[in-house]
């Protein structure tokens, strides 16, 4: 597609680039270029095949038809499937996707939401946030920018949230291993564990644990950074191995995990023989654990109904349809592999 040059809309118009380009820019009125003449440069722009028309479309109604999304790492097959979820959504109604990753950042992510407001000018943003607290997005300035919250809740903050059942989820799948009889079940959790995510998923492994009235071993729940999944999950197993610590089953509290996990004891000889009998559950559901031998025990989550369900909402807020804030908790589902 050929770049809208200010050559073509000046023999178009009959106006010198000049002119044009301050329209452009909205300097129109500052300049005292009349509001006849500023409607005749964004009309012809946003009627001619070029590809800036959408440019002068936000110029015209005051949005740039971008929404920022954020989430920790998009490379997580769970965030990226959202993202696609969203990007589908936001596409048929004429808006476009902008995605940053934070790393589990706090600081990343508060630089991140600064610069899509402040430079790229989004309508609205989804994050998955890694803040800790409400401190941050309770700040004055974020009171006319539409935001929804997705997968975590941040502690007293009250604003739009769409996440899952990640207590229930988590305290099903536990069941069904004990049910199984898995009694000795180690749990892998993940840094920064003040997520709510992963407190909630944790909670409702302890819980399970208190219905089936057996007592919390905290040598068998492990904290692994999440900078250095792998190399944690194997010094981790390894010390499960080389103590004789007696593991039924393997619990990861997201697919990082039970992927490092599935890993570290296929390629190390040691921990294939100490766990070779050893079953393996996760909370969330990906491709490969239909395509290995390990029949993992999963927790799947409704991320179509996610990524739906935070578009629609992000949307109406900056149409002005929705004004309370919302909070939907959609249900997960327990997939068995035999």
């Amino acid at each position: 597609m050929k770049r809208l040059q200010l050559e073509d809309l000046s023999r178009e118009l009959g106006y010198s680039k000049t002119l044009i380009s301050m329209v452009l820019n909205g300097k129109g009125n500052q300049y005292g270029i009349s509001k006849k003449t500023q409607a005749a440069v964004l009309d012809a722009v946003a009627q001619l095949d070029y590809s800036p028309n959408k440019f002068a479309r936000a110029l015209r109604t005051g949005k740039s038809y971008f929404i920022g999304l954020i989430v920790a790492d998009v490379a997580n097959p769970f965030y990226s499937r959202i993202a696609k979820n969203i990007e589908t959504v936001l596409f048929g109604k004429g808006y476009n996707l902008m995605v940053c990753s934070t790393e589990e950042n706090v600081e990343k992510e508060k630089k991140l939401v600064d610069m899509m407001i402040n430079q790229q000018g989004v309508d609205g943003l989804i994050i998955a946030s890694s803040c800790d607290n409400a401190d941050f997005y309770s700040s004055p300035r974020f009171a006319k920018t539409p935001i929804v919250f997705i997968d975590r809740v941040i502690p007293l903050l009250n604003a739009n949230y769409i996440v899952i059942d990640n207590y229930g989820g988590s305290m099903e799948v536990v069941n069904k291993l004990l049910d199984d009889g898995c009694k000795n079940i180690a749990c892998l959790s993940i840094t920064p564990s003040y997520i709510s995510t992963i407190e909630d998923r944790m909670n409702g492994y302890k819980g399970a644990l208190q219905k089936h009235k057996l007592n919390l071993n905290s040598e068998l729940i492990v904290d692994i950074g999440f900078d250095s999944i792998y190399e944690d999950v194997v010094e981790s197993l390894k010390k499960f191995a080389y103590a004789g610590t007696k593991v039924d089953a393997i619990y990861s509290l997201n697919n990082h995990l039970a992927v490092a996990a599935l890993k570290a004891v296929k390629e190390n000889k040691d921990l294939k023989i100490y766990f070779d009998k050893v079953k393996f559950a996760c909370f969330d559901d990906v491709e490969l654990f239909n395509l290995i031998d390990n029949k993992v025990l999963s927790v799947s989550q409704p991320i179509e109904l996610i990524g739906q369900n935070a578009s629609n909402l992000i949307l109406d807020i900056i149409e002005g349809k929705h004004s309370n804030h919302s909070n939907i908790v959609l249900p997960t589902n327990l997939i068995e592999r035999k």
